[in-house]
C-alpha cells in the first residue's frame, strides 16, 4: 500500500506528538474553526499502516541539466514532457538540497510543536480565507454567482465565479480563463507585474460523478451540457502554503487584499457585458 502524500505530507505534523504517536483529534483541532474533519483525521492516522509514503518537498529541487543533454530544443515532445533524467535521487550530486531537509527537520522536528506549526498557520489562514470569500460573494452578489464547489478540508481553497444570470458552461470557462490570464506567471514577463498569483483548475463530469456534477451545477446555476458540449468546469485553485499570508500583529492581510485585486479582476471582466453573459 502506498500513499502519494507528495503535496499534503507534511500536514501530518500536526498529527503527532513529540514521541511521533497519533494525537487525539480533539487535540489536533485546537485552535481550529473546524479542522480535521473525521475523514481526514482518519487518513492521516491510517498513515502509519501504509507500505511506503512519498514526500516532495520540490521536485525542481531535484533537478539536474546537462548542457549536453538537455539544451534547446523545438523538439514538440520535449516541450510537452518532462525529459527523462533531470528529476535524480537526492544525494547523488551534491547533496545540498537533501542536506537543507535533514537540518530543517533537526531544527524543527516532525511534530505538532515545531514543524506543525507553520502548517497550522496555513490551516487557520484557508478558514479565515473560507469566511472573507463569503464576504467577497456578497460583494459581487449583483453581478457574479460565487461559491466553493468544495469546502477546504486542508489549506487549498477553489472558488467558481460565473456571470449572475449566465447558464452556459463555455461561457463561464471564458470569465474564468480572461481571470486567470490575470494572475499567472507570463514566460518572459517580470513576476513584479503582478500583484498575486493564481492557478486554475478543471472539475471533469465523469470525475465529479452525476451528483456532484449536478450540484455544483445547480450552485452557479448552469444548463448541463449538451451531448456533444464540453461540460469542463473551470475554476480557481488556491494553495495557501505561505504562513505569513496574515499578519495578526500588524494588520496586514493578504487573504483580503488577494480578495479585493480578485473583485476588481471580476468586475473589469463583466463590465458593459451585461447581466446574462
Amino acid at each position: 500500500m502506498h500513499v502519494d502524500a507528495a503535496w499534503g505530507g507534511y500536514l501530518a505534523t500536526l498529527f503527532r506528538a513529540p514521541d511521533g504517536s497519533l494525537l487525539a483529534r480533539d487535540k489536533v483541532s485546537e485552535g481550529f474553526a473546524q479542522f480535521p474533519s473525521s475523514e481526514v483525521y482518519e487518513a492521516f492516522a491510517a498513515l502509519s499502516e501504509a507500505d511506503s509514503i512519498t514526500v516532495d518537498p520540490a521536485m525542481e529541487l531535484l533537478a539536474e541539466d546537462a548542457d549536453y543533454v538537455f539544451g534547446a530544443s523545438s523538439d514538440n515532445y520535449r516541450q510537452r514532457f518532462r525529459n527523462l533524467g533531470r528529476y535524480i535521487l537526492e544525494g547523488s550530486k551534491s547533496g545540498a538540497a537533501a542536506a537543507a531537509v535533514y537540518v530543517t527537520h533537526k531544527v524543527l522536528p516532525l511534530d505538532r510543536e515545531h514543524f506543525g506549526r507553520i502548517p497550522q498557520q496555513t490551516v487557520r489562514s484557508a478558514e479565515v480565507f473560507e469566511q472573507a470569500i463569503a464576504r467577497f460573494a456578497e460583494r459581487l452578489a449583483d453581478i457574479a454567482t460565487v461559491c466553493l464547489p468544495f469546502l477546504p478540508d486542508t489549506n487549498l481553497i477553489c472558488i467558481a465565479i460565473n456571470a449572475r444570470g449566465n447558464r452556459n458552461i463555455a461561457a463561464m470557462r471564458v470569465l474564468i480563463e480572461s481571470l486567470y490570464d490575470q494572475l499567472r506567471v507570463v514566460d518572459g514577463q517580470p513576476i513584479q507585474q503582478r500583484a498575486f498569483f493564481g492557478s486554475i483548475t478543471t472539475l471533469k463530469p465523469e470525475t465529479l460523478g452525476p451528483t456532484d456534477y449536478q450540484r455544483v451545477l445547480d450552485m452557479l446555476g448552469l444548463d448541463p451540457p449538451g451531448a456533444d458540449e464540453d461540460g469542463r468546469l473551470l475554476i480557481l485553485r488556491h494553495t495557501l502554503m505561505n504562513p505569513f499570508l496574515r499578519d495578526e500583529h500588524g494588520g496586514t492581510d493578504y487573504l483580503e487584499m488577494y480578495l479585493e485585486h480578485l473583485e476588481s479582476l471580476v468586475r473589469a471582466a463583466l463590465k458593459g457585458s451585461g447581466v446574462g453573459w
